[in-house]
């Protein structure tokens, strides 16, 4: 018990704390919350950067009121700007994305002190000192890793130290209380972080991944090759669609018991699994049959690896309570053409399945 605890401990933590083990289709999915994230807290921000205008005429002597007014409007309109320019969901630049935010607000809260001096003395000004918790309180909000959200936020504590340092104030109990506060405010975020990220992959994964062989389900198969199909034809790039039966599995089920079939689907999983990649889509479509879209990839390249499958399937030593096991497939090939839809795609490369089916099976068809 203990050792499974320590294994399933050591998995969550592998995934909290950077994206190396994440799948490629949750690196995708994570990007475009972290840009609608990033998107709805600058456009706030920018709204609200210069809605504050009337609290500093209020609060602050008049000699510095005009240049925090363009100030506060020049933060506004670099936060908007953030806010509305689209970007293609991808990883890194939604870690661009972020990275902007969390600095356009530093180098915002660096003007405020510069005009204002060190505003943690005076009770009035105390607002205009905790935008840095506010910030670590927002980055709590992103899904992010471990590692991400431990970089932008030792940045934070960095650019505070640094800042309250040039004052000649760094050691003043207001300032030291400040520290004190960010450094618990840090704690809480990584925690929370941790805690959302583990829920987005188990919630990810059980949406998208068939419980039984660990590929992606039909519905999220279909989904992500119609992303990797619209990428590819911006460049040009032909795909290729490979549908994959296993030959007579009825009769194993009826011969040996669906635990033993279910154990031949998990190991032919395992060989296509391992051909995963941004290009490479592999999925269980139904029953004993798989699909794998091949990006980039035109019909002899298709068949080659199709062959390939075959043979690797055709190798394996399946135990049983009883016997071991080989088992064949049979599979259908087609490349889609310009302006095909995917599942006519599909369609063709079914027609394909069977028509291998009719030869005798553990056969190739394009």
């Amino acid at each position: 018990m203990n050792a499974q605890f320590l294994k399933v401990a050591q998995s969550v933590l592998l995934d909290c704390v950077s994206s190396r083990f994440h799948s490629h289709d949750f690196d995708y999915y994570r990007s475009e919350l972290l840009i609608v994230r990033v998107r709805l807290f600058a456009a706030l921000f920018g709204l609200a950067t210069p809605l504050w205008i009337p609290i500093d005429r209020w609060l602050l002597p008049g000699d510095i009121l005009g240049s925090m007014m363009a100030l506060r409007l020049v933060t506004g309109l670099g936060l908007l700007l953030l806010a509305l320019l689209p970007v293609r969901p991808t990883l890194n630049a939604a870690r661009i994305r972020v990275f902007l935010l969390v600095a356009v607000t530093l180098l915002f809260y660096l003007g405020v002190q510069l005009l204002a001096g060190p505003t943690f003395p005076t009770s009035a000004l105390i607002g205009y000192t905790v935008l840095p918790l506010l910030l670590i309180a927002i980055l709590a909000l992103l899904p992010l890793t471990l590692a991400e959200s431990a970089f932008l936020q030792l940045l934070v504590a960095v650019w505070l130290i640094l800042l309250h340092t040039g004052f000649g104030v760094l050691l003043d109990q207001g300032v030291l209380g400040l520290l004190w506060l960010l450094l618990l405010f840090i704690g809480f975020a990584l925690m929370a972080q941790g805690i959302q990220l583990h829920l987005l992959l188990l919630i990810h994964r059980q949406a998208t991944r068939d419980n039984l062989t660990g590929l992606f389900n039909r519905g999220a198969l279909l989904r992500e090759a119609a992303q990797v199909i619209d990428r590819g034809r911006e460049q040009g790039l032909a795909y290729s669609v490979l549908m994959i039966d296993l030959d007579r599995f009825k009769q194993i089920n009826d011969t040996y018991g669906h635990l033993a079939g279910d154990n031949v689907l998990r190991t032919v999983s395992s060989v296509l699994a391992r051909e995963t990649s941004p290009a490479t889509l592999p999925g269980r479509f139904g029953g004993e049959e798989f699909l794998l879209l091949l990006a980039d990839t035109p019909l002899e390249q298709a068949k080659q690896k199709a062959e390939q499958l075959r043979l690797a399937i055709a190798d394996l030593q399946i135990d049983t309570e009883t016997t071991t096991l080989t088992v064949t497939t049979s599979i259908g090939v087609a490349e889609g053409a310009a302006g095909e839809a995917l599942e006519e795609v599909i369609q063709r490369a079914d027609q394909a399945l069977y028509t291998a089916k009719e030869k005798g099976r553990n056969l190739v068809v394009s």
